[in-house]
């Protein structure tokens, strides 16, 4: 009994660790709360290496309170996209927006050293994207080419790195939100250290906004429920889950159709799906979808299924006692 309370309270704080706002392991980052994460769109033609970058990169935003917002790089690692987290780098992230304040402050992940401002100073070959684009105010960052070079301090799959701006007195997280969804906040990103040697800019896309206010998971009965709450939705289609054996592993989706969304931008819902995976370890992550078909990933999320103690129907009689 002693050690199956150890397990159950190993998973409860597993999961506890999982849910907290800013407790990046090494290779599985999460970040909850008021936030909106986006993907990006390469500047130039399609290629490999475009591909790749639409792929693996993202960036959260999040309000950090305070009259401060957040921005959350990350490059995907394997078993988060299917192109299983290739070979690339970033090095250079930019900004385009007249809302936020510096200079900013930088809170590098595993691996990252990023230092203000960039060099060069504007996103290369920004002038081809659609619009053009051109840094305000040289809110920019770069890798550290000390020690190294850029790409050893880039944002290699598996890292992240996070910059902090104050925000113009009077403004607020959510007009930061609503500039995402307008433009008027456009983000950039130059990505170097692509297998074939190349180097590829891009842009932040449409967002995918779900405002996740928890998520957890319970096992009970050999089975696995995971439940999930949201404060608000915008454009959100819906969610998929996903389940791996480990938090690097292939991922496998558990629903069939896509749990269809019920939330709104005036508020959100709960959710909770069941899973019969048999018995083990396993991790959970939850897609949301918006209706343009870009999605953001939250989790993994560790919950540990033991097979039910069965106790005999009959206690057997020792030779030489009575029962």
């Amino acid at each position: 009994m002693k050690s199956f309370i150890r397990a159950a309270l190993a998973t409860s704080l597993a999961i506890a660790a999982a849910m907290a706002v800013r407790a990046p392991p090494a290779l599985a980052h999460t970040v909850l709360g008021t936030q909106q994460t986006v993907s990006f769109t390469a500047c130039t033609t399609s290629s490999v290496d475009t591909a790749i970058g639409e792929a693996q990169m993202t960036v959260t935003v999040f309000d950090e309170g305070s009259g401060h917002v957040g921005f959350d790089f990350h490059n995907a690692l394997n078993g988060d996209t299917p192109t299983g987290g290739a070979q690339s780098s970033i090095t250079e992230v930019y900004f385009q927006d007249g809302q936020l304040v510096g200079p900013p402050t930088i809170t590098n992940g595993p691996g990252t050293v990023f230092e203000t401002p960039a060099n060069p100073a504007d996103l290369p070959s920004g002038n081809t994207c659609k619009p053009p684009f051109h840094v305000t105010q040289e809110f920019s960052a770069q890798s550290d080419p000390q020690h190294g070079g850029q790409m050893a301090h880039g944002v290699n799959p598996g890292e992240y790195v996070v910059i902090n701006f104050g925000l113009q007195s009077g403004h607020t997280f959510a007009e930061i939100i609503t500039a995402l969804n307008s433009g008027a906040l456009r983000i950039g990103i130059h990505v170097t250290g692509f297998a074939d040697g190349g180097s590829e800019s891009f842009v932040n896309g449409l967002p995918t906004a779900v405002n996740l206010s928890s998520l957890g998971a319970t096992a009970a009965h050999g089975q696995v429920t995971l439940a999930w709450r949201t404060g608000t939705e915008s454009s959100n289609a819906g969610f998929n889950v996903y389940r791996a054996t480990s938090a690097s592993g292939a991922r496998v989706k558990v629903n069939d159709l896509l749990i269809a969304a019920q939330g709104s931008e005036a508020s959100g819902s709960s959710y909770s799906l069941v899973d019969r995976p048999g018995y083990g370890s396993f991790y959970y992550w939850l897609e949301g979808v918006d209706y343009t078909g870009q999605s953001s990933l939250h989790g993994p999320i560790p919950v540990n299924v033991r097979a039910a103690v069965q106790r005999p129907l009959y206690r057997p009689t020792l030779p030489g006692l009575r029962r």
